[in-house]
């Protein structure tokens, strides 16, 4: 009879969630052991009634399974032991002795792997992660998992796979990452759905509970542990039916309902008691005993201290410590011991494959020694031909290098220019008020007023700010194209995204109408006041804006070249709340869309406008960099995304997304 994989972890315990056989389904294989009287089905059904009782009767499972070992033993059935000790680990596992359990799973994995037996060979990995996650060495847990799910996928057993994605997703749970759990629990789900699975319903909706509670999210925990009931006592699992109760009794606790904590509490206790599960009895216990202290019903506390530490004293001594660290110790060096041997085989064959390359080697060179004479004759004629290519290779080296070099200077041309394009507007700002200070001196100089020489000397005081803050973000703009291939945008600040996009509008509109008296656009913001500020390199940030909104500008100049006189040129900038639709978990973000009706990008370049030198300006407007850089630092400098979506004839609309 072929072996059932069996469930170890259980929701928030982690442990298994493998539920008791139908009664009909127990008095069929008693009636089966009856009359079977091959000794080697009878082990085979020994193992199965082991299985039926687990959840309901560790005691009796674990006599089952021990008349099976010995049966097995007396007849030197060697698959039959070991399919038994396995079972016995399970029985071990469910009352809490982890290392007794992790004693078992050892041997049978060991035994399975001298017989050669490679067939459900994941039962052993899968059970012994389960003895691991118990002791919170959840690496291991996590290794034997990943290896047993490698050996289901491959025996395309959809059951199986279902139990290694639920007991991930539960790993993980312990672990704290609450991001892999949601992942690998969900995959189970829609494995649970497309086998229909009862056993499993129940301990899935569990999960959710715990997961959900670690998120401080009380309300879907408590649904979900409400709705696991139901199918934990159809199949009469006691053990998810205890972790569901206990999970109320958390929630109702955080909720400060302490009376429906404690029922809920009671009823985990009363549970974990009967059956019995140790650890879950520990728990709920200890759980209680600090419901009562806070109710100040000091002798309920106490009575239930009393019972959690007998259970403690029994289950977590010093021994059984020790004893788990040596099987694991013994285990790596065993597995230790198989690796050696894989990389000795691996040696010899590599050792072989040397040998046999030499051999061929040999004989080629022996080929070739005897063929040496008939070249002999043609060496003369391809010394001159040789003469005649390394000539020609010299001649293409050379032009090789003009032509490097002519393009080193073409691209240094093209970022000199965008360097003056850059950080022309600033230029302009500080040029303005240098002249309106002038002006404003000669005024003073004529003025007698005491009262107006200060008003005059105080808007030159201003406007020389104005003129030292441009000066530094010209300053700034040139240390920003030089630090552009080193990756560097410097520190990260609470700016105020919606400022920033307004004053860089305006920027750059009166930075171009300076540049061209003819030039004349509308603009227009809407801004998300609730916004507020956002961590990013402001200077960084700054010319992404002027960039985009220069372009913008730029193109609706360029159009209202050619249009009738209806065309009204219109730049816009819009901020507001948005998310990151791929990334789960951190998906908040700010997004900025800046919107031209100029003529658009033909959608055979659309992709190729965040290349390097890419540019569809004429020969001396443009460097092909400004996107470029655009591009660097929205995706590498502040972990954001920009994309771009263009009509033509009709315009452009660039979308980016920030992260807070």
């Amino acid at each position: 009879m072929r072996c059932i994989k069996f469930l170890l972890f259980i929701t928030a315990l982690n442990c298994c969630a493998y539920a008791k056989a139908q009664s009909t389904e127990t008095d069929s294989l008693k009636k089966a052991l009856a009359f079977e009287i091959k000794d080697e089905k009878r082990v085979f059904i020994l193992e199965n009634l082991s299985y039926t009782y687990l959840s309901s009767s560790p005691d009796t499972a674990l006599q089952y399974a021990m008349q099976g070992l010995q049966l097995a033993q007396n007849i030197k059935f060697l698959k039959g032991e070991a399919i038994c000790i396995n079972a016995i680990g399970n029985v071990y596992f469910h009352i809490g002795d982890n290392a007794k359990a992790l004693e078992m799973y050892l041997r049978y994995l060991e035994i399975k792997e001298s017989m050669k037996d490679f067939n459900n060979l994941s039962i052993a990995y899968f059970n012994i992660a389960g003895a691991y996650t118990e002791e919170q060495d959840y690496d291991h847990a996590l290794y034997y998992l990943f290896k047993a799910k490698k050996e289901d996928e491959k025996a395309k057993d959809s059951a199986a796979v279902l139990y290694d994605l639920y007991s991930l997703g539960s790993t993980y749970l312990r672990m704290q990452k609450t991001d892999s759990a949601l992942q690998y629990l969900n995959q189970s789900y829609q494995f649970v759905q497309k086998l229909d699975d009862k056993n499993m319903i129940g301990a899935v909706l569990n999960t959710y509970g715990e997961i959900y509670l670690a998120l401080y999210d009380s309300v879907k925990a408590a649904a979900y542990y409400k709705s696991s009931i139901p199918h934990a006592e159809e199949v009469e699992d006691y053990e998810v039916l205890n972790a569901d109760y206990f999970g109320l009794a958390k929630v109702y606790k955080e909720k400060r309902m302490f009376d429906s904590a404690v029922y809920y509490a009671r009823k985990a206790f009363s549970i974990a008691e009967e059956a019995p599960f140790f650890k879950q009895a520990l728990e709920t216990s200890m759980f209680l005993s600090d419901l009562f202290k806070m109710k100040n019903k000091y002798d309920s506390a106490f009575h239930y201290q009393e019972i959690s530490i007998e259970i403690k004293d029994s289950l977590f001594n010093i021994e059984q410590s020790r004893k788990v660290q040596e099987l694991k110790f013994q285990e790596q060096q065993r597995q230790q011991s198989i690796e050696t041997e894989k990389i000795k085989y691996h040696n010899n064959i590599k050792l072989f494959v040397a040998i046999f390359i030499s051999a061929i080697i040999l004989i080629i060179a022996v080929v070739l020694w005897r063929s040496n004479k008939q070249n002999k004759k043609a060496n003369l004629l391809l010394t001159v031909q040789k003469a005649k290519v390394e000539s020609t290779l010299s001649e293409l080296k050379s032009t090789q290098a003009q032509l490097i070099q002519s393009e080193k200077m073409a691209s240094l041309g093209e970022l000199t220019a965008g360097i003056a394009h850059e950080i022309q507007n600033p230029l302009n700002f500080v040029n303005n008020f240098s002249e309106v200070n002038n002006e404003l001196v000669e005024e003073m100089n004529n003025e007698n007023d005491i009262t107006e020489i200060k008003i005059i000397a105080n808007d030159i005081k201003q406007n020389n700010e104005k003129i030292i803050f441009h000066g530094k973000r010209a300053d700034a703009i040139v240390k920003g194209m030089l630090q552009h291939s080193r990756k560097n945008t410097g520190q990260k600040e609470p700016v105020d995204i919606n400022a920033l996009c307004d004053e860089y509008l305006r920027l750059s509109y009166h930075g171009l109408r300076a540049k061209d008296k003819n030039f004349n656009a509308d603009f227009k913001t809407e801004f998300d006041a609730t916004i507020g500020k956002i961590n990013i390199v402001q200077q960084d940030i700054g010319r992404v804006l002027l960039n985009l909104f220069n372009n913008s500008f730029y193109a609706v100049n360029e159009k209202k070249k050619t249009a009738d006189g209806s065309y009204k040129p219109i730049v816009s900038v819009v901020t507001k709340n948005s998310f990151f639709p791929d990334r789960k978990g951190h998906d908040d973000a700010v997004e900025i869309i800046v919107t031209d009706n100029g003529n658009g990008i033909p959608q055979n370049i659309v992709d190729k406008i965040f290349q390097p030198f890419f540019t569809t300006k004429p020969t001396g407007s443009g460097t092909g960099l400004g996107l470029s850089i655009v591009y660097d630092i929205i995706t590498k400098g502040h972990n954001g995304t920009i994309k771009v979506n263009s009509i033509e004839n009709e315009g452009s609309e660039f979308i980016i997304l920030l992260p807070f």
